[in-house]
């Protein structure tokens, strides 16, 4: 076991026999001071099993208070190198890190859900493609964005964003799997390369469906533009002011570029804009393209060359994953299917039960 992961160990051991000795009154006002990435088991419910809910909370506990120490969004927004325990211990990997902080990939790395293998260490993805910005990385998309560099790395240019807070040797490597429904939708690509087929889309949350536990989401923008030749496109998702980082709003964002003389998606890049919160005001009242400009933009990862369209769907859909506006505009029946009416509109689908209730009382 790893000294980090002993110690860890040691601490949620240590927590737990503190919650073993409190009310479950006192164990739900405990659970309620964790944000839901950390913890989000329902304790208004009675507390059995026990055992492992009060394991879990243990853990979420340690965490956080680690995370709360530990992690500054000030920090994270930067990318800064200057002090990066990968360049220290790496420092080769300099020469491989573009003008905007992304990793060139080519043969020495190689690429997995979890880290990137190379010589002896594991380097970590940047925070900012974590789930939440806080939780376990996107392990969909990375693990897809992996796939299709080991399938086309001879075709395109890929880049990430790594993590240079920290550096793992690989022998304390282990691979977590985990399995949701989450996947990227089919496309209609008839109109890729029609260049009046151009404007801004807005799909707003529906604050009735339940997808309102996954992120604090109002709607998310996409915008199609063309010029010269090329088509863009641009995504951002746009959060509730209260989602909070640290003093930032934090939102996902995809920019893409196609050729519709040669019918060649040339480029796919993903960043998430900063915004100050003080100033997120703005944001929340516009829309594509007229926006206000975010404080920065990390940019996390970049594909250049010609990108299959169905990967590209894909790596969208997955990269902004926990956002269903993406497939509800992306392909409207596959979202309908994908998700039930109890999903979509959780009060719709409450009145529809209570007419099913009413008429088979009045039979």
């Amino acid at each position: 076991m790893h000294p980090v992961a002993a110690a860890f160990e040691s601490l949620a051991a240590e927590c737990r026999g503190y919650l073993d000795a409190m009310t479950d009154q006192e164990i739900s006002d405990a659970a309620a001071t964790l944000p839901r990435w950390c913890f989000h088991d329902d304790l208004s419910l009675p507390l059995f099993p026990r055992d492992p809910i009060l394991d879990r909370l243990a853990r979420s506990i340690v965490q956080f208070a680690v995370a709360a120490e530990q992690i500054d969004f000030r920090t994270i927004v930067r990318s800064d190198t200057e002090a990066s325990v990968v360049l220290e211990r790496l420092p080769e990997i300099q020469e491989c890190l573009d003008d905007d902080g992304l990793l060139v990939l080519d043969d020495r790395f190689h690429l997995h859900d979890g880290g990137i293998f190379y010589q002896d260490f594991v380097l970590h993805y940047h925070h900012l493609l974590r789930r939440g910005y806080m939780s376990n990385p996107n392990y969909d998309f990375l693990g897809a964005f992996a796939h299709y560099f080991r399938a086309s790395a001879k075709e395109n240019t890929f880049r990430i964003a790594i993590d240079h807070s920290r550096i793992m040797e690989r022998q304390w490597y282990q691979e977590i799997v985990e399995m949701d429904t989450w996947r990227g939708p089919p496309f209609d690509a008839s109109t890729l390369d029609d260049p009046a087929a151009v404007g801004l889309t807005v799909i707003g949350r529906n604050q009735n469906s339940l997808f309102g536990h996954t992120n604090s989401l109002l709607f998310t923008d996409f915008l199609w533009t063309y010029r010269n030749g090329i088509k863009t496109f641009q995504v951002e998702e746009v959060s509730d002011a209260g989602y909070l980082f640290g003093p930032f709003n934090l939102n996902r964002y995809v920019h893409a570029e196609r050729n519709i003389a040669t019918r060649v998606l040339r480029h796919f890049d993903g960043a998430v804009k900063v915004y100050r919160k003080e100033e997120y005001a703005a944001r929340i009242s516009t829309h594509l393209p007229e926006v206000p400009p975010s404080c920065t933009k990390p940019k996390l990862f970049r594909i250049d060359g010609n990108i299959a369209i169905d990967e590209w769907i894909d790596l969208v859909s997955l990269f902004m994953k926990g956002n269903e506006m993406v497939i509800e505009y992306l392909n409207p029946t596959a979202f309908c299917q994908m998700f039930d009416l109890r999903m979509r509109d959780f009060a719709a689908w409450k009145r529809q039960q209570e007419v099913g209730q009413i008429s088979a009382s009045d039979e």
